[in-house]
């Protein structure tokens, strides 16, 4: 009986042994036809304002102070070569389930995203990050596929007890249009 209790519990402990390590984490990099690495920018699983996991709106903080206090060594060496960073984003869980930090330096167009301290992605930034620098996160958003390898998303921001509403529509990042719905 004891020897059957013994190889349960073994058989337990392996098995979330296997399921710890097994962190269902994303690789940092696609890989390209001949195995090169590439780089990918990653985008939030819920870009709207969801008041049950964002209070606030503000979506890109100003950064006023030095950030070095909680970084990693990769971290402190980027910022090192390029100085502090503009705007930071809230962290932000991507659709493949990344805890992601982003940082914007506005003035050089950079947009560097960091996933467990290290560079997973480094860019231009697109409107839509600077809409959302300037509005925050949107009341509602629509996300869809308008024709293949293209995505298109588009923003509602409006305010409580306002009938005004301001709706911007992007493709792979670049705004198309803009509207205000009165």
């Amino acid at each position: 009986m004891s020897r059957t209790i013994g190889k349960a519990a073994a058989t337990l402990a392996l098995v979330v042994f296997v399921l710890a390590c097994a962190s269902g984490k994303a690789p940092r990099w696609n890989y390209d036809t001949e195995g090169r690495p590439s780089q990918y920018k990653r985008y939030p699983r819920n870009i709207q304002v969801d008041y049950a996991s964002k209070f606030r709106r503000v979506a890109y903080k100003k950064v006023t102070r030095p950030i070095e206090s909680f970084l990693t060594d990769e971290q402190r060496q980027w910022v090192g070569k390029h100085s502090q960073p503009d705007y930071r984003r809230r962290s932000f869980w991507s659709r493949e389930s990344e805890r992601v930090d982003e940082w914007i330096y506005l003035t050089q167009n950079i947009l560097v995203q960091f996933v467990q301290g290290h560079v997973a992605y480094e860019g231009e930034v697109t409107d839509v990050e600077r809409i959302m620098i300037t509005h925050g996160y949107p009341r509602g958003c629509i996300i869809g596929q308008s024709e293949p390898g293209t995505e298109q998303w588009t923003f509602v921001y409006s305010r409580p007890f306002d009938l005004e509403r301001e709706v911007y529509s992007f493709a792979n990042g670049k705004l198309l249009f803009r509207q205000t719905l009165r």
